[in-house]
Protein backbone atom coordinates (compact mmCIF):
# COMPACT_ATOMS: atom_id res chain seq x y z
CA UNK A 1 0.00 0.00 0.00
CA UNK A 2 2.67 2.65 0.84
CA UNK A 3 4.56 1.77 -2.33
CA UNK A 4 1.89 1.88 -4.38
CA UNK A 5 1.07 5.44 -2.78
CA UNK A 6 4.42 6.31 -3.13
CA UNK A 7 5.36 5.21 -7.17
CA UNK A 8 1.43 7.59 -8.03
CA UNK A 9 2.93 10.47 -5.70
CA UNK A 10 6.54 10.30 -7.90
CA UNK A 11 5.16 9.51 -11.27
CA UNK A 12 2.72 12.42 -10.93
CA UNK A 13 5.69 14.84 -10.01
CA UNK A 14 7.80 12.83 -13.15
CA UNK A 15 4.82 14.36 -15.81
CA UNK A 16 4.63 17.75 -14.25
CA UNK A 17 1.85 17.79 -11.75
CA UNK A 18 1.99 20.54 -9.28
CA UNK A 19 3.48 19.24 -6.09
CA UNK A 20 0.16 20.16 -3.88
CA UNK A 21 -1.76 17.79 -5.92
CA UNK A 22 0.55 15.04 -6.43
CA UNK A 23 0.31 15.05 -2.65
CA UNK A 24 -3.40 15.51 -2.69
CA UNK A 25 -4.08 12.56 -4.99
CA UNK A 26 -1.46 10.28 -3.69
CA UNK A 27 -2.38 10.81 -0.19
CA UNK A 28 -6.46 10.37 -1.27
CA UNK A 29 -5.61 7.10 -2.85
CA UNK A 30 -4.38 6.35 0.25
CA UNK A 31 -7.63 7.63 2.42
CA UNK A 32 -9.87 6.36 0.00
CA UNK A 33 -8.89 2.86 -1.69
CA UNK A 34 -6.80 1.24 1.23
CA UNK A 35 -7.98 2.93 4.26
CA UNK A 36 -11.64 3.24 3.35
CA UNK A 37 -12.25 6.88 4.39
CA UNK A 38 -15.73 8.76 2.81
CA UNK A 39 -15.07 11.16 -0.26
CA UNK A 40 -16.41 13.84 2.37
CA UNK A 41 -13.75 13.58 5.12
CA UNK A 42 -11.22 13.44 2.64
CA UNK A 43 -11.77 16.57 1.24
CA UNK A 44 -12.37 18.31 4.47
CA UNK A 45 -8.72 17.29 5.26
CA UNK A 46 -7.71 19.91 3.26
CA UNK A 47 -10.05 22.60 5.01
CA UNK A 48 -8.48 21.27 8.60
CA UNK A 49 -5.41 21.83 7.26
CA UNK A 50 -5.48 25.58 7.12
CA UNK A 51 -8.18 26.22 9.92
CA UNK A 52 -5.33 27.01 12.21
CA UNK A 53 -5.08 30.26 14.63
CA UNK A 54 -1.07 30.15 13.90
CA UNK A 55 -0.88 30.07 10.54
CA UNK A 56 -2.87 33.08 10.61
CA UNK A 57 0.61 34.75 10.94
CA UNK A 58 1.96 33.72 8.31
CA UNK A 59 -0.43 36.39 5.59
CA UNK A 60 1.08 39.13 7.91
CA UNK A 61 4.65 38.74 8.49
CA UNK A 62 4.48 38.49 4.48
CA UNK A 63 2.44 41.60 4.13
CA UNK A 64 4.47 43.21 6.73
CA UNK A 65 8.14 42.12 4.71
CA UNK A 66 6.26 43.30 1.48
CA UNK A 67 6.25 46.56 2.78
CA UNK A 68 9.24 46.58 4.79
CA UNK A 69 10.72 46.50 0.43
CA UNK A 70 8.06 48.38 -1.10
CA UNK A 71 7.15 51.49 0.83
CA UNK A 72 10.54 52.75 1.84
CA UNK A 73 11.89 51.47 5.59
CA UNK A 74 13.91 48.43 4.51
CA UNK A 75 16.52 51.34 1.80
CA UNK A 76 17.00 53.36 5.37
CA UNK A 77 18.30 49.53 7.01
CA UNK A 78 20.07 48.85 4.53
CA UNK A 79 21.82 52.35 4.47
CA UNK A 80 22.83 52.17 8.03
CA UNK A 81 24.33 48.56 8.14
CA UNK A 82 26.09 49.81 4.48
CA UNK A 83 27.82 53.39 6.40
CA UNK A 84 28.24 51.45 9.34
CA UNK A 85 30.75 48.44 7.65
CA UNK A 86 30.65 48.95 4.21
CA UNK A 87 34.43 50.52 4.38
CA UNK A 88 35.67 46.86 6.13
CA UNK A 89 36.82 44.14 4.08
CA UNK A 90 34.46 42.01 2.44
CA UNK A 91 32.33 45.48 4.17
CA UNK A 92 29.44 45.29 1.26
CA UNK A 93 29.20 41.46 1.51
CA UNK A 94 29.22 41.91 5.79
CA UNK A 95 26.72 44.38 5.05
CA UNK A 96 24.15 42.32 3.05
CA UNK A 97 24.42 39.22 5.39
CA UNK A 98 23.53 41.86 8.71
CA UNK A 99 21.08 43.68 6.60
CA UNK A 100 19.12 40.31 6.01
CA UNK A 101 19.36 39.58 8.98
CA UNK A 102 18.02 41.86 10.33
CA UNK A 103 15.42 42.31 7.63
CA UNK A 104 14.27 38.49 8.37
CA UNK A 105 13.82 39.64 11.70
CA UNK A 106 11.31 41.96 10.59
CA UNK A 107 9.32 39.59 7.76
CA UNK A 108 9.86 35.87 8.23
CA UNK A 109 10.32 35.88 4.17
CA UNK A 110 13.34 35.05 2.28
CA UNK A 111 12.25 36.11 -1.04
CA UNK A 112 11.41 39.68 0.41
CA UNK A 113 14.27 39.71 1.88
CA UNK A 114 16.04 38.84 -1.03
CA UNK A 115 14.66 41.19 -3.12
CA UNK A 116 14.96 44.09 -0.75
CA UNK A 117 18.35 43.67 0.41
CA UNK A 118 19.53 42.49 -3.20
CA UNK A 119 18.37 45.75 -4.89
CA UNK A 120 20.06 47.83 -3.08
CA UNK A 121 23.21 46.14 -2.19
CA UNK A 122 24.41 43.91 -5.26
CA UNK A 123 24.61 46.75 -7.42
CA UNK A 124 26.98 48.48 -5.26
CA UNK A 125 29.03 45.33 -4.65
CA UNK A 126 29.55 44.47 -8.57
CA UNK A 127 30.49 48.33 -8.84
CA UNK A 128 33.23 48.22 -6.71
CA UNK A 129 34.64 45.15 -7.72
CA UNK A 130 33.02 42.27 -6.48
CA UNK A 131 32.12 39.67 -8.85
CA UNK A 132 28.41 39.34 -10.31
CA UNK A 133 28.87 35.58 -8.99
CA UNK A 134 29.72 36.67 -5.35
CA UNK A 135 27.22 39.60 -4.86
CA UNK A 136 24.21 37.50 -5.82
CA UNK A 137 25.99 34.41 -4.21
CA UNK A 138 26.17 36.22 -0.88
CA UNK A 139 22.58 37.65 -1.02
CA UNK A 140 21.18 34.80 -2.10
CA UNK A 141 22.31 33.02 0.87
CA UNK A 142 22.18 35.63 3.42
CA UNK A 143 18.19 35.80 2.50
CA UNK A 144 18.11 32.52 4.28
CA UNK A 145 18.72 33.92 7.44
CA UNK A 146 14.71 35.21 7.69
CA UNK A 147 13.82 31.65 8.24
CA UNK A 148 16.09 31.12 11.28
CA UNK A 149 15.93 34.58 12.85
CA UNK A 150 12.54 35.09 14.10
CA UNK A 151 9.71 35.39 13.04
CA UNK A 152 10.14 32.78 10.92
CA UNK A 153 7.58 31.39 8.23
CA UNK A 154 8.85 27.78 8.07
CA UNK A 155 8.87 27.73 12.07
CA UNK A 156 5.21 28.37 12.32
CA UNK A 157 4.70 25.76 9.99
CA UNK A 158 6.99 23.10 12.02
CA UNK A 159 5.04 24.49 15.16
CA UNK A 160 1.80 24.26 13.93
CA UNK A 161 2.59 20.44 12.53
CA UNK A 162 4.21 19.69 15.92
CA UNK A 163 1.94 21.11 18.61
CA UNK A 164 4.70 23.12 19.85
CA UNK A 165 5.08 26.91 20.96
CA UNK A 166 6.37 28.79 18.22
CA UNK A 167 7.04 31.48 20.86
CA UNK A 168 9.72 29.22 22.13
CA UNK A 169 10.77 28.05 18.71
CA UNK A 170 11.55 31.78 17.72
CA UNK A 171 13.36 32.37 20.90
CA UNK A 172 15.59 29.49 20.28
CA UNK A 173 16.27 30.30 16.65
CA UNK A 174 18.09 34.15 17.72
CA UNK A 175 21.43 32.52 19.12
CA UNK A 176 21.58 29.72 15.82
CA UNK A 177 20.80 32.69 13.68
CA UNK A 178 23.62 34.84 15.22
CA UNK A 179 26.15 31.95 14.26
CA UNK A 180 24.87 30.88 11.04
CA UNK A 181 25.38 34.46 10.36
CA UNK A 182 29.08 35.14 11.44
CA UNK A 183 29.63 31.91 9.79
CA UNK A 184 28.56 33.20 6.55
CA UNK A 185 30.40 36.97 7.09
CA UNK A 186 33.29 34.68 7.81
CA UNK A 187 33.18 33.10 4.03
CA UNK A 188 32.74 36.74 2.65
CA UNK A 189 35.30 38.14 4.24
CA UNK A 190 37.54 35.06 2.43
CA UNK A 191 36.07 35.31 -0.82
CA UNK A 192 37.01 39.50 -1.11
CA UNK A 193 40.23 39.28 0.02
CA UNK A 194 40.94 36.03 -2.97
CA UNK A 195 38.89 38.51 -5.13
CA UNK A 196 40.87 41.95 -4.21
CA UNK A 197 37.90 43.94 -4.68
CA UNK A 198 37.87 47.33 -3.82
CA UNK A 199 36.52 48.77 -0.38
CA UNK A 200 33.41 51.55 0.20
CA UNK A 201 34.81 54.31 1.05
CA UNK A 202 34.65 55.43 4.85
CA UNK A 203 31.40 57.25 6.02
CA UNK A 204 31.64 59.92 7.98
CA UNK A 205 30.63 59.89 11.69
CA UNK A 206 27.90 62.78 10.67
CA UNK A 207 26.84 60.18 7.92
CA UNK A 208 26.69 57.31 10.01
CA UNK A 209 24.67 58.67 12.81
CA UNK A 210 21.94 60.39 11.03
CA UNK A 211 21.69 57.06 8.62
CA UNK A 212 21.46 55.60 12.48
CA UNK A 213 18.56 57.52 13.37
CA UNK A 214 16.55 57.41 9.68
CA UNK A 215 16.71 53.51 10.68
CA UNK A 216 16.04 52.84 13.47
CA UNK A 217 12.28 53.05 13.87
CA UNK A 218 12.74 50.06 11.66
CA UNK A 219 15.84 48.24 14.39
CA UNK A 220 12.93 49.08 16.99
CA UNK A 221 10.56 46.49 14.96
CA UNK A 222 12.10 43.45 16.01
CA UNK A 223 12.26 44.51 19.58
CA UNK A 224 8.89 45.60 19.85
CA UNK A 225 7.46 42.31 18.43
CA UNK A 226 10.01 39.56 19.62
CA UNK A 227 9.22 41.45 23.00
CA UNK A 228 5.92 41.33 23.46
CA UNK A 229 5.80 37.67 22.18
CA UNK A 230 8.43 36.77 24.58
CA UNK A 231 7.05 39.36 27.51
CA UNK A 232 3.53 37.60 26.67
CA UNK A 233 2.07 40.81 25.63
CA UNK A 234 0.49 39.30 22.57
CA UNK A 235 0.74 35.97 20.90
CA UNK A 236 2.82 35.54 17.95
CA UNK A 237 -0.40 35.72 15.45
CA UNK A 238 -1.51 38.71 16.99
CA UNK A 239 2.62 40.33 16.57
CA UNK A 240 2.42 39.40 13.27
CA UNK A 241 -0.55 42.03 13.01
CA UNK A 242 1.38 44.54 14.90
CA UNK A 243 4.25 44.24 12.51
CA UNK A 244 1.90 45.32 9.54
CA UNK A 245 0.24 47.90 11.97
CA UNK A 246 3.51 49.12 12.93
CA UNK A 247 5.41 49.12 9.65
CA UNK A 248 2.64 51.19 8.33
CA UNK A 249 2.43 54.10 10.93
CA UNK A 250 6.10 54.61 10.34
CA UNK A 251 6.07 54.29 6.58
CA UNK A 252 3.31 57.09 6.58
CA UNK A 253 5.61 59.05 9.06
CA UNK A 254 9.12 58.98 8.05
CA UNK A 255 8.72 57.67 3.87
CA UNK A 256 6.17 59.59 2.47
CA UNK A 257 7.45 59.57 -0.74
CA UNK A 258 7.13 55.73 -1.20
CA UNK A 259 4.14 55.21 0.88
CA UNK A 260 1.67 55.41 -2.40
CA UNK A 261 -1.26 53.21 -3.24
CA UNK A 262 0.21 51.69 -5.83
CA UNK A 263 3.31 50.04 -3.55
CA UNK A 264 0.34 48.88 -1.11
CA UNK A 265 -1.12 47.02 -3.60
CA UNK A 266 2.06 45.68 -4.48
CA UNK A 267 2.66 44.20 -0.80
CA UNK A 268 -0.64 43.28 -0.65
CA UNK A 269 -0.37 41.47 -4.14
CA UNK A 270 2.75 39.74 -3.19
CA UNK A 271 1.85 38.49 0.45
CA UNK A 272 -1.87 37.06 -0.85
CA UNK A 273 0.06 35.13 -3.40
CA UNK A 274 2.96 33.94 -1.59
CA UNK A 275 0.26 32.62 1.15
CA UNK A 276 -2.20 31.28 -1.33
CA UNK A 277 1.18 28.99 -2.78
CA UNK A 278 2.09 28.19 1.10
CA UNK A 279 -1.89 27.15 1.52
CA UNK A 280 -2.57 25.18 -1.06
CA UNK A 281 0.57 23.05 -0.76
CA UNK A 282 -0.45 22.82 2.89
CA UNK A 283 -3.56 21.30 2.20
CA UNK A 284 -1.97 18.85 -0.17
CA UNK A 285 0.57 17.95 2.23
CA UNK A 286 -2.10 17.52 5.30
CA UNK A 287 -3.75 14.32 2.84
CA UNK A 288 -0.45 12.48 2.21
CA UNK A 289 0.89 12.87 5.96
CA UNK A 290 -2.58 12.37 7.43
CA UNK A 291 -2.97 9.03 5.06
CA UNK A 292 0.69 7.73 6.47
CA UNK A 293 -0.62 8.42 9.64
CA UNK A 294 -4.00 6.39 9.31
CA UNK A 295 -1.24 3.02 7.41
CA UNK A 296 0.90 3.58 10.57
CA UNK A 297 3.81 4.23 8.18
CA UNK A 298 5.49 7.20 10.97
CA UNK A 299 4.68 4.50 14.15
CA UNK A 300 6.45 1.55 12.42
CA UNK A 301 10.02 3.81 11.06
CA UNK A 302 9.81 4.71 15.29
CA UNK A 303 9.95 1.14 16.30
CA UNK A 304 12.03 -0.08 13.57
CA UNK A 305 14.89 2.91 14.74
CA UNK A 306 14.59 2.19 18.37
CA UNK A 307 15.63 -1.50 17.24
CA UNK A 308 18.76 0.03 15.75
CA UNK A 309 21.77 -0.53 17.12
CA UNK A 310 23.50 2.53 15.56
CA UNK A 311 24.60 5.24 17.43
CA UNK A 312 21.60 8.33 17.74
CA UNK A 313 23.98 10.54 16.54
CA UNK A 314 25.02 8.81 13.47
CA UNK A 315 20.81 8.00 12.43
CA UNK A 316 20.28 12.33 12.77
CA UNK A 317 23.42 12.89 10.20
CA UNK A 318 21.18 10.52 7.88
CA UNK A 319 18.03 12.51 9.07
CA UNK A 320 20.11 15.42 8.30
CA UNK A 321 21.91 14.36 5.01
CA UNK A 322 18.20 13.11 3.85
CA UNK A 323 16.69 16.69 4.21
CA UNK A 324 19.64 17.75 2.23
CA UNK A 325 18.89 15.04 -0.68
CA UNK A 326 15.03 16.42 -0.53
CA UNK A 327 16.43 19.93 -0.87
CA UNK A 328 17.67 19.35 -4.53
CA UNK A 329 14.22 18.41 -5.31
CA UNK A 330 12.26 19.97 -3.66
CA UNK A 331 10.56 23.22 -2.06
CA UNK A 332 11.60 23.13 2.02
CA UNK A 333 7.19 23.56 2.66
CA UNK A 334 7.24 20.19 0.98
CA UNK A 335 9.77 18.82 2.64
CA UNK A 336 8.49 19.51 5.98
CA UNK A 337 4.87 18.36 5.29
CA UNK A 338 6.14 14.61 3.71
CA UNK A 339 8.90 14.25 6.56
CA UNK A 340 8.05 15.78 9.87
CA UNK A 341 4.78 13.39 10.42
CA UNK A 342 7.33 10.33 10.20
CA UNK A 343 10.39 11.94 11.63
CA UNK A 344 9.35 14.07 14.45
CA UNK A 345 8.02 10.76 16.59
CA UNK A 346 11.19 9.19 15.83
CA UNK A 347 13.45 11.67 17.49
CA UNK A 348 11.41 12.23 20.07
CA UNK A 349 12.16 8.24 20.98
CA UNK A 350 15.96 8.68 20.86
CA UNK A 351 15.56 11.07 23.27
CA UNK A 352 16.07 14.66 21.30
CA UNK A 353 14.74 17.85 22.74
CA UNK A 354 11.73 19.06 20.13
CA UNK A 355 13.54 22.18 20.00
CA UNK A 356 16.52 21.35 19.08
CA UNK A 357 15.45 19.28 16.44
CA UNK A 358 13.35 22.11 15.15
CA UNK A 359 16.42 24.27 14.82
CA UNK A 360 17.82 22.08 13.18
CA UNK A 361 15.43 21.03 10.44
CA UNK A 362 14.75 24.89 9.63
CA UNK A 363 18.88 25.12 9.32
CA UNK A 364 18.27 22.23 6.39
CA UNK A 365 15.28 23.53 4.90
CA UNK A 366 17.80 26.84 5.19
CA UNK A 367 20.74 25.18 2.97
CA UNK A 368 17.09 23.89 0.75
CA UNK A 369 16.74 27.38 -0.20
CA UNK A 370 19.88 28.11 -1.87
CA UNK A 371 20.11 23.79 -3.47
CA UNK A 372 20.72 23.83 -6.93
CA UNK A 373 18.60 23.46 -9.02
CA UNK A 374 15.37 23.74 -7.16
CA UNK A 375 16.55 26.32 -4.57
CA UNK A 376 13.76 28.98 -4.17
CA UNK A 377 16.36 31.87 -3.21
CA UNK A 378 18.48 31.13 -6.61
CA UNK A 379 15.31 32.16 -9.08
CA UNK A 380 14.78 35.10 -6.95
CA UNK A 381 17.83 36.54 -7.39
CA UNK A 382 18.07 35.02 -10.86
CA UNK A 383 14.86 36.49 -11.58
CA UNK A 384 14.59 39.83 -10.12
CA UNK A 385 18.14 40.36 -12.06
CA UNK A 386 17.43 38.82 -15.07
CA UNK A 387 20.57 36.37 -14.55
CA UNK A 388 21.62 33.11 -15.73
CA UNK A 389 20.94 31.14 -12.84
CA UNK A 390 24.28 29.30 -13.37
CA UNK A 391 25.91 32.54 -12.16
CA UNK A 392 23.61 32.47 -9.12
CA UNK A 393 24.38 29.24 -8.42
CA UNK A 394 28.30 29.37 -8.77
CA UNK A 395 28.57 32.29 -6.41
CA UNK A 396 26.38 30.29 -3.94
CA UNK A 397 28.20 27.14 -3.55
CA UNK A 398 31.01 28.56 -0.97
CA UNK A 399 28.01 30.01 1.11
CA UNK A 400 26.18 26.70 0.96
CA UNK A 401 28.73 25.25 2.23
CA UNK A 402 29.19 27.72 5.09
CA UNK A 403 25.74 26.72 5.84
CA UNK A 404 26.27 23.12 5.95
CA UNK A 405 29.26 23.91 8.41
CA UNK A 406 26.79 25.94 10.64
CA UNK A 407 24.05 23.00 10.76
CA UNK A 408 26.81 20.70 11.94
CA UNK A 409 28.18 23.00 14.64
CA UNK A 410 24.25 22.93 15.69
CA UNK A 411 23.86 19.46 15.80
CA UNK A 412 27.32 19.34 18.24
CA UNK A 413 26.23 22.10 20.42
CA UNK A 414 22.48 21.67 21.06
CA UNK A 415 22.90 24.51 23.83
CA UNK A 416 23.02 27.19 21.27
CA UNK A 417 19.12 26.00 20.60
CA UNK A 418 17.92 25.26 23.76
CA UNK A 419 19.69 28.00 26.21
CA UNK A 420 16.49 29.78 26.68
CA UNK A 421 14.57 26.23 28.02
Amino acid sequence: MFVLGLVIFVLLLVIGVPIWLALGMSGGFWMYVFIGLPLETISSQFLIATDKWILLAIPYFLLAGNLMTFMGPAKKLVKFINDLVGHLPGGLSSAAIIAAAIFGALSGSSTATVVAVGSMIIPQMIALGYSKENSMGVVASAGTLGQMIPPSIYMIIFASMTQLDVGKLFIAGIVPGIVIAFVLIIVAVIISFREKANRKERSAFVEVRTSFVHALPVLLMPIIVLGGIYSGIFTPTEAAAVAVFYVLIISLLFNRKDCTLSNFKKSLLGAMTTTSVIYIILGGATLFSTALTYAQIPQSITAFVTTLTLPNLLIMLLILLLFLVFGTVLDPIPILYITIPILYPTVLSMGYDPIHFGILTIACMMIAQITPPVGVSLFAISGHFKEKLSVVIKGTLPYLLGLIIATIILLFVPWLSTFSL
